[in-house]
């Protein structure tokens, strides 16, 4: 059976005969798959590769690409005709792969601008939620020993009637040094809320 060359290839081609189409792409559908398949492109820190749907796609571009050379242009065949279309093939994917590393180190320099954003907003958080502490605890010892107390237990979760008890005053007494203790904090803090940000 007679073998048809790369002339003959051509020179169908340019008659636009689909046999011959279809028998250039099922002739090195396999080899052009098999490299698009098992090349990676790196720039020495992140690799990426070609899926087999980037092959698929890869594969049917090489191939317009190769038709309408020949078809359109003054087409002149210096190597084999698997070999440019080969060439063809790689070139496309080359530049599919460039633009994917791109894309994958923008996407990864995103999730790690990201992460440091959210650190640097949990380090914030947790600096200004401790100053804020800080702020309350200093303003808190300015009261009395007396209101100190009576706060600390009502915080505590006990009652009015409990807190006379521990500490031997009325319950009158205790729910008036309650309001104002409450009052004199609160004012204290309110007066440095422009600096503490409450």
């Amino acid at each position: 059976m007679h073998k048809i060359t790369d002339k003959e290839i051509i020179e169908n081609i340019k008659r636009k005969d689909d046999k011959t189409i279809l028998f250039l792409r099922k002739e090195y559908e396999s080899m052009i798959k098999y490299m698009i398949l098992n090349y990676r492109f790196s720039d020495g820190n992140v690799s990426v590769s070609a899926s087999l749907t980037d092959a698929e796609d890869l594969l049917h571009d090489a191939l317009y690409i190769l038709l309408d050379k020949i078809i359109n242009k003054n087409f002149e065949l210096k190597s084999k005709l698997s070999t440019y279309f080969y060439a063809v093939a790689k070139n496309l994917l080359k530049l599919k792969l460039r633009k994917k590393l791109l894309e994958t180190k923008k996407s990864n320099y995103n999730a790690d601008f990201e992460y440091k954003q959210n650190q640097e907003n949990t380090a914030d958080y947790l600096y200004d939620k401790n100053l804020k502490q800080h702020a309350f605890d200093y303003y808190f010892k300015q009261l009395s020993e007396v209101c100190q107390k009576i706060l600390n237990l009502y915080w505590l979760s006990y009652s009015v009637k409990e807190i006379s008890e521990k500490l031997g005053y009325n319950k009158n007494y205790i729910m008036k040094r309650k309001y104002e203790c409450t009052l004199r904090l609160t004012k204290l803090i309110k007066k440095n809320a422009d600096q503490l940000d409450f």
